[in-house]
């Protein structure tokens, strides 16, 4: 579990730093404000902002996961961190920039809550909502699916799921048998969690069927 005394310290100091980025935001100072971004990253990881960018999410999370206990504060941070990031690079209409940002931002936050069903604070899920919806918008890639299927199931919107898993198989249909994994994990639940969900029983049933068969006759041709 993480530590509360550190996550309620992280937690301070990262809204004092963003409310100096929010103010050279609305100033339309974006060299200031991702000068403002830089300060936090190195105040909280020790790391320079362009150094981050330019390596992968795996190094990023093999650097700030060592240990354990912090890496989903730490993952959570840096989701924040590249959430306001890409923020930046929208107002300054470099989307190819702010949507490649958006994804890592989302791959963090994903990582955070694999690492650890944790909640950071009160607006951690709403964070993430806010970045999903965002992403509908565009083109992503499908490390950003699967970060986006993780997210809805963990949530308990598996309708949105099921449309991630369905669009996962268009792209590979080796994607069938975790579809099918995702199904009878929603078998396990209750009847209400499902309804909750926007995807009762008989159409969870319903996809399964849909699903074993597809993958009977991926395995016939081999």
């Amino acid at each position: 579990m993480l530590t509360k005394d550190y996550l309620m310290r992280m937690i301070d100091t990262l809204v004092k730093a963003l409310a100096k980025l929010v103010f050279s935001k609305d100033a339309k100072d974006y060299k200031t404000a991702l000068s403002e971004l830089n300060n936090v990253t190195k105040e909280f990881f020790g790391l320079d902002l362009n150094f981050v960018d330019n390596i992968s999410d795996e190094q990023l999370i093999n650097l700030i996961g060592k240990n354990e206990l912090l890496l989903p504060g730490n993952c959570y941070v840096f989701g924040v961190l590249f959430y306001e990031e890409a923020e930046i690079f929208k107002l300054q209409n470099n989307m190819e920039r702010a949507i490649s940002l958006y994804e890592r931002s989302l791959s963090l936050f994903v990582e955070g809550l694999k690492s650890s069903p944790t909640i950071i604070e009160l607006d951690h899920l709403n964070k993430i909502n806010l970045l999903t919806s965002k992403l509908k918008e565009f083109e992503i890639t499908i490390d950003t699916e699967e970060n986006l299927f993780f997210y809805y199931e963990f949530s308990g919107t598996y309708a949105e799921a099921e449309n991630i898993i369905y669009n996962l198989i268009e792209y590979d249909d080796n994607y069938t048998e975790k579809g099918i994994r995702f199904c009878e994990r929603l078998l396990e639940k209750p009847d209400e969690d499902l309804i909750k969900g926007n995807l009762p029983r008989e159409e969870v049933e319903e996809s399964i069927s849909t699903l074993k068969e597809k993958l009977k006759l991926k395995n016939s041709h081999f």
